[in-house]
C-alpha cells in the first residue's frame, strides 16, 4: 500500500508540461468567468439602480404635477367666490346709488323738503341779476 500512495504522489507531482498548462488555462478560464459574471451582475444591478432612480424622478414629477392642479384648482375656485362677491357688491352698489332710494332717505331720514315756489328762481341765459330784482 505505500507503493500506491507514492506512486500516486509521484504523478501528481510530476504532472507533464502540457497537463500544467490545461490546468492553467482551466484556472484562469474560470477566474475571467468569474469576473465576467461580477461585471455582468454590477452592470445589471447598475441597470436595475437607474430604472428605479427613472422611476422616482417620473413619480415624483407626477406628485408635484398634481400638487400644482390641486392649487390650481383652489385658486380657481377662490376666484370664482370672489368673482361672485364682487358682482354681487356692484349690485348692491347700484342699488344705494339709485336716485329713489337717495330721494327717501333724503325726504324721510334727513328731513329734507322740496323748494316751495317762493324758493325757485328761473335764470334765462345772459340775463343778469339785477334786471331779475
Amino acid at each position: 500500500m505505500v507503493n500506491k500512495l507514492s506512486v500516486t504522489a509521484k504523478r501528481a507531482a510530476t504532472q507533464s508540461y502540457y497537463e500544467l498548462q490545461r490546468n492553467r488555462k482551466k484556472f484562469f478560464a474560470r477566474k475571467q468567468q468569474r469576473t465576467s459574471l461580477a461585471a455582468a451582475k454590477l452592470r445589471l444591478l447598475g441597470a436595475v439602480a437607474g430604472v428605479a432612480l427613472f422611476a422616482a424622478l417620473l413619480v415624483a414629477q407626477y406628485a408635484q404635477l398634481v400638487q400644482l392642479n390641486y392649487h390650481t384648482e383652489a385658486r380657481s375656485r377662490e376666484l370664482r367666490v370672489l368673482q361672485d362677491v364682487g358682482q354681487h357688491l356692484q349690485l348692491e352698489a347700484a342699488s344705494l346709488r339709485s336716485p329713489e332710494r337717495l330721494e327717501k332717505i333724503a325726504l324721510e331720514e334727513i328731513g329734507l323738503q322740496y323748494p316751495g315756489q317762493n324758493q325757485v328762481m328761473m335764470l334765462a341765459a345772459g340775463a343778469s341779476l339785477e334786471a331779475g330784482n
